[in-house]
């Protein structure tokens, strides 16, 4: 097998990011948006809140076995809210979250659109994680 060193070039070329179909405003349409990954453990962490799939991920890695009932777990609100915000501010990249806001908020479905496509690629690494 010919295992290649990635280099500091394709490291570059990742942090570019790639562009993601959001909805639009109305719900109606599709926009596009360029996002880049965003390593979301110690965000996770530091609200408290961990979403049911890596809980569960968690338990798998510490325990042997899923001991986490995932739809007995409360949420709460008040911690998934601002989290969403952070995360999504810090995977957008082109227009900045912060250039949108000023202009016209993201909508919840659309935070939850970049939020998916982010944790999406943290469920990649699961067959890491044996």
């Amino acid at each position: 097998m010919d295992e290649k060193v990635i280099t500091l070039e394709e490291i570059k070329e990742r942090a570019k990011g790639t562009v993601i179909p959001i909805p639009d405003w109305d719900d109606k349409g599709t926009i596009y948006v360029r996002v880049k990954p965003v390593d979301v453990t110690g965000k996770l962490l530091t609200a408290g809140v961990l979403p049911n799939t890596l809980k569960v991920e968690v338990a798998k890695a510490f325990e042997g076995a899923a001991k986490l009932d995932a739809d007995k777990i409360d949420v709460n609100l008040n911690k998934i809210i601002p989290l969403l915000d952070t995360i999504v501010a810090e995977a957008l990249i082109e227009p900045s979250y912060e250039e949108v806001q000023n202009i016209l908020p993201l909508t919840l479905n659309q935070k939850l659109a970049i939020f998916n496509h982010v944790m999406g690629e943290a469920k990649q690494l699961a067959p890491f994680r044996a």
